[in-house]
């Protein structure tokens, strides 16, 4: 079972983040997310990210993450929102990793 979901609804691209993941997982959501992004215009949507749902990254997990991250930056989203549970630990990854990134328009609600 995929561990996420990817809609374009008006002018947001809402991605579902659902639990850890593997490397399997990665690799099909970076191709699903390619899919995506060809069928839309990024500079006029807002990628809105729901991570409620997903666990606090391990060390072996964070570069990957931080590389799509970049990607959504390349993307050139008009902004990225992430929603995510009241964690600190995750939080405090998170922000971390948008600003390697370079992500400037970021928002956690």
């Amino acid at each position: 079972m995929e561990k996420f979901s990817i809609n374009v609804s008006g002018d947001v691209l809402k991605i579902v983040l659902d639990g850890k993941f593997g490397d399997e997982d990665i690799a099909s959501f970076g191709a699903a997310y390619q899919q995506a992004v060809g069928k839309i215009n990024p500079a006029q949507v807002t990628l809105e990210l729901d991570a409620r749902n997903m666990g606090v990254i391990t060390p072996d997990k964070q570069e990957k993450l931080k590389g799509f991250f970049i990607l959504y930056k390349q993307t050139g989203f008009r902004k990225v929102v992430l929603r995510m549970e009241d964690s600190a630990i995750l939080s405090m990854q998170v922000r971390r990793l948008a600003k390697e990134a370079g992500i400037a328009d970021f928002e956690i609600k």
